[in-house]
């Protein structure tokens, strides 16, 4: 009987001492998968907001750019009386309506790697809309004349407050992407969080229970022992 007994608690023991060693494995390779999973919600949670804080910085570079195509438009007309002050500021102009120009496309081109359809469309709404203003800048300049001051007032008349429409578009775009970042970080950050969270409960239950079966082992090893 002494020998019997002495094989059933060796048994019991080993059976126990894997319990344990299976159940640490388990928890080991549930806490990596779950880091690794957290790792990759991180990483492009950072990559979407990496991506729409370069489309609100290609808009806010097409509206300060907008910005000092109208001032140049608007030197343009003070003192394009000379011909040399026309070509200088008209190729300033010019300068600063390419660089509008390059930054809508690029945050045109981010827009649709992002995958917003949605998004894009505004962006190409005022990509058409500078491009319909640069024309009529250059058509109202060509068929007036900076020779006198009628003239010069002809042409501010005609095209006064006609920017406005566009620098308010660009700027609600910059307002959105804006919010959009802010948005998009807290919303990586809470997702983090609520992944940390379940962890932390599923390894807490998996312990819970595995120091439920092994004192429910070790009362029946003791048990073994006196009987």
């Amino acid at each position: 009987m002494p020998q019997t007994n002495s094989a059933n608690f060796r048994k019991k023991i080993i059976s126990f001492t894997w319990t344990w060693i299976g159940l640490l494995i388990f928890i080991g390779i549930t806490s990596l998968f779950s880091i690794w999973s957290m790792n990759r919600a991180y990483v492009d949670g950072a990559k979407t907001a990496f991506s729409i804080s370069q489309l609100e910085n290609e808009i806010l570079s097409a509206k300060v750019d907008f910005k000092t195509q109208v001032q140049e438009w608007k030197n343009i007309l003070l003192r394009g009386k000379n011909s040399e002050e026309k070509t200088k500021y008209l190729s300033s102009f010019e300068t600063e309506e390419t660089k509008v120009v390059g930054h809508l496309k690029e945050a045109q081109k981010i827009c649709l790697a992002l995958n917003k359809k949605e998004l894009c469309q505004p962006i190409e709404v005022a990509r058409f809309k500078h491009q319909e203003l640069g024309r009529i800048y250059n058509e109202t300049l060509n068929k007036g004349s900076l020779e006198s001051y009628e003239g010069i007032h002809a042409i501010d008349q005609n095209l006064k407050g006609i920017d406005r429409t566009l620098d308010h578009d660009i700027d609600t775009l910059f307002q959105s992407f804006y919010h959009m970042e802010k948005d998009q970080l807290s919303t990586s950050k809470q997702n983090i969080e609520n992944r940390y969270h379940v962890l932390k409960k599923f390894i807490l239950g998996i312990m819970l229970a595995a120091l439920t079966l092994s004192g429910i082992s070790l009362y029946s090893i003791l048990r073994s022992i006196k009987n």
